[in-house]
């Protein structure tokens, strides 16, 4: 997934950064319950190309790979839980008498 400027909403700058080329992605605020608004050092091995994209982006976008490579996790992460919110709500409605009754009724010709 190509992301451009316009991608990034949440742009913060700061003369420290703007002085090495950077500019930092802040958290909109409903991320804040997801995340916890803390971050956890770990060690992980990734494909190189995996990594060099990411850093060709970074490059170009002025954004460090490490926090793009987290905002392409919590994409993931926010699909995922929007995927099992679905499925929750489908098997829901099936279980709904009434709701049912009026879908049947919608869609008598």
């Amino acid at each position: 997934m190509k992301k451009t400027r316009k991608d990034y909403e949440y742009l913060e700058t700061s003369p420290e950064l703007e002085a090495r080329g950077l500019r930092r992605i802040s958290r909109p605020k409903f991320l804040d319950q997801l995340t916890k608004g803390s971050k956890s050092r770990i060690t992980i091995y990734l494909d190189a190309g995996i990594v060099e994209h990411f850093k060709e982006i970074a490059l170009r976008e002025g954004v460090g790979y490490q926090t793009l490579i987290n905002e392409a996790l919590l994409q993931v992460v926010i699909g995922d839980k929007q995927e099992i919110e679905k499925e929750g709500l489908k098997e829901e409605l099936l279980t709904d008498k009434k709701f049912l009754n009026r879908l049947k009724t919608a869609l008598r010709p």
